[in-house]
């Protein structure tokens, strides 16, 4: 019959080595998370600031939907739209509609292949606001975006926004600069400044409630009674009154 006490070593060494695969493959998995979100921060939520982001780049996206009603429209009727001059500029330039650059817009507020005026539309567009495939700008939108404000799926600018970043000011999926909100970083003047222009961005930012280890000799008096400065800080009998999120 086998001696009990031969096989408790070989149960030890067993659980041992469990114990020993289940930290090697969370080892792992973290790493893994890390390479995707960054290093692990308590007070971010990564999944709320993914669709916060995703609501916002809506939003951004949304000027660039009126480029094609803009290029239908100046097919279908620019030659007949009215032409308002401002000093040199046309006020509305449609792809150049009956001009001497047909497809490019020139004026105030220019659509086309090419659009450069104050307000611009065009694959590419320059201006003061900019929207296109390739934009350039004071508020910049597009694929590629570059400006003191830009959004796009690539962005460039003092505040730069979208799915990649560059810039002093980031908040992106992934982004470069020196104060920047991504899922892997979470920059504190980052955060503040986005949250409070872009508040649904708020939800991914978390606050952990503090857990503050009291002994029991510290909690209740020799008579079985719960110091004076409990029960007031406190509040009440509750020993969870007095928690505060910080």
């Amino acid at each position: 019959m086998a001696d009990p006490k031969r096989q408790k070593p070989s149960s030890e060494d067993d659980l041992r080595r469990r114990l020993d695969l289940l930290e090697r493959a969370n080892a792992r998995l973290n790493r893994r998370l890390e390479a995707t979100f960054g290093a692990d921060n308590p007070c971010f939520d990564p999944m709320a600031f993914q669709k916060a982001l995703a609501y916002y780049k809506r939003w951004m996206a949304a000027p660039l939907l009126l480029f094609m009603p803009l290029i239908l429209l100046s097919q279908w009727s620019g030659p007949s739209l009215p032409t308002t001059m401002i000093g040199p500029l046309p006020l509305i330039d449609l792809g150049g509609a009956g001009s001497s650059h047909p497809g490019m817009g020139i004026g105030i507020i220019a659509a086309g292949g090419a659009g450069f005026g104050v307000v611009a539309f065009g694959g590419l567009a320059a201006g003061i606001f900019a929207f296109g495939g390739g934009a350039i700008g004071i508020v910049a939108v597009g694929g590629g975006a570059i400006g003191v404000i830009a959004f796009g799926g690539g962005a460039a600018g003092v505040v730069a926004l979208g799915g990649g970043a560059v810039g002093r000011y980031v908040l992106a999926d992934d982004g470069i600069g020196k104060y920047v909100f991504t899922r892997k970083r979470q920059d504190p003047e980052a955060v503040a400044f986005f949250v409070r222009y872009l508040p649904r961005l708020r939800s991914a930012i978390t606050t952990p409630l503090p857990v503050i280890p009291v002994s029991p000799t510290d909690a209740v008096t020799g008579s079985g009674e719960r110091p004076e400065a409990d029960r007031t800080e406190g509040g009440g009998d509750d020993d969870s009154a007095g928690w505060r999120l910080t």
